[in-house]
């Protein structure tokens, strides 16, 4: 350990600290956004919480988005107070954890400490990672704790007995807690580990067990909770029925969010403001999920041929944080439109430029650095949370815990491809 905090890597260390806090507090620094819509929805849920309020709306307890985020914020304000500033600076330590892990994930995944370097700096520099750090969002907490459970449920593959299965247990048990959509990606990174050969069926089964269980026991609490203040063991929230309803009802074509909803949907989800108290959101949740299946069954074209719609929605460009950023900071009597105005195509093509190897990995997987750790790594997690998208609803906000994973993806897929490029001096990448 005392090696990697000496000479170049110390210097390395020095340098991404550079990065990371430059371009992170020279943004906030000059973008000062006051929270909006569901940032102020999170700010006011924390508040209410610190002040013994409950998780409620109105005085009337909800359930219906997660609770991680503000109980995370409310836990943070019993140590400082509430503030705004708090919490953006929170999403700085948030950022700085979720690179951590993402470190470690990319090292281990492909053996080699120069790729992990270029794949921690490329997710230090990406824009969008940079621009979300003024907002308040649940996505940042919940990609530090998505990062942290996917680090140590890979050691768990690699090393034997049952304790890092049960930590990436109690992470994802927490993440699901922030999103609910965290609690089936253990099963499915453990069942592409079986499929790749990179455990056998037993090992799978038995590390599965035990972090679904420590998953389970961190959620318990809450479901009992919702129980006992809602009259149902709803698991985690209940905006499930609505999720599915967004992208399958007959006013959405494109399968994205929508915003104004039309009249039609407005009256199906029976003038549904997630800003204010739900006189019985359980029972909205159940009709709505009932008539988001209905349809699917009744029109199965129109919900299969909107499914690469709502991919289009969540592999795009993300332009919410400018636009919320912009608008916040006018609220805060700042103009701020230049310098979004110059920003924005930069950040385009940092974005594609990461997300299209995601696009060619499968082709290309021969080729790749160590290609089954890459996809457990990476690409099985892009592709968990695109099948989840293209069952609900596209939205390019989803995609942003998985910004640092396309990092890495890039870079194993360019690092396999560059050995096989004949060298001077050799013939077919082999030496004469």
């Amino acid at each position: 350990m005392r090696r990697d905090l000496t000479g170049g890597n110390a210097r390395f260390l020095i340098a991404v600290a550079v990065l990371f806090l430059g371009t992170r507090i020279g943004w906030m620094t000059a973008v000062d956004a006051a929270p909006m819509s569901d940032q102020l929805w999170y700010f006011e849920r924390a508040v209410g919480l610190l002040n013994g309020e409950g998780y409620s709306v109105g005085g009337q307890p909800t359930a219906f988005w997660p609770v991680g985020y503000p109980a995370f914020l409310a836990g943070l304000f019993a140590l400082s107070g509430p503030g705004v500033e708090v919490a953006k600076a929170a999403n700085l330590v948030l950022s700085a954890a979720a690179l951590f892990f993402l470190f470690r994930i990319a090292r281990r995944a492909a053996g080699s400490e120069t790729a992990a370097r270029v794949a921690l700096v490329l997710a230090v520099l990406s824009p969008t990672l940079i621009f979300y750090t003024e907002l308040l969002y649940a996505e940042l907490l919940f990609m530090a704790l998505l990062l942290a459970g996917l680090d140590a449920l890979l050691e768990a593959l690699d090393r034997p007995g049952w304790q890092r299965a049960a930590l990436a247990g109690i992470c994802f048990g927490l993440a699901a807690l922030v999103k609910t959509q965290a609690l089936l990606l253990p099963a499915c990174v453990l069942a592409a580990a079986f499929v790749l050969r990179r455990a056998g069926l037993r090992r799978a089964a038995a590390l599965g067990l035990v972090l679904h269980a420590a998953c389970f026991a961190v959620i318990a609490p809450w479901t009992l909770r919702n129980a006992l203040v809602l009259g149902e063991p709803v698991l985690v929230s209940t905006n499930g029925g609505f999720n599915l309803f967004m992208g399958n009802n007959p006013w959405n074509r494109w399968g994205n969010y929508m915003w104004p909803a039309p009249p039609g949907f407005a009256a199906a989800t029976e003038g549904l403001d997630i800003l204010k108290p739900i006189p019985d959101e359980i029972a909205l949740n159940r009709r709505l999920n009932q008539a988001a299946l209905s349809y699917i069954r009744e029109n199965p074209a129109q919900a299969l041929l909107r499914v690469p719609y709502k991919l289009d929605q969540f592999f795009r460009f993300d332009p919410l944080p400018l636009n919320q950023a912009e608008i916040g900071a006018r609220r805060n009597g700042q103009d701020v439109g230049a310098l979004v105005a110059a920003v924005t195509p930069l950040a385009r093509l940092w974005h594609w430029g990461m997300v299209v190897p995601a696009f060619l990995f499968p082709f290309l997987f021969p080729w790749a650095l160590r290609p089954r750790d890459a996809a457990l790594a990476a690409f099985v997690p892009i592709g968990y949370f695109a099948a989840i998208t293209g069952v609900f609803f596209g939205e390019p906000r989803f995609n942003l815990p998985l910004l640092p994973l396309y990092a890495l993806l890039a870079v194993m897929l360019a690092a396999g491809l560059l050995r096989t490029v004949p060298r001077p001096g050799t013939r077919f990448g082999k030496r004469a």
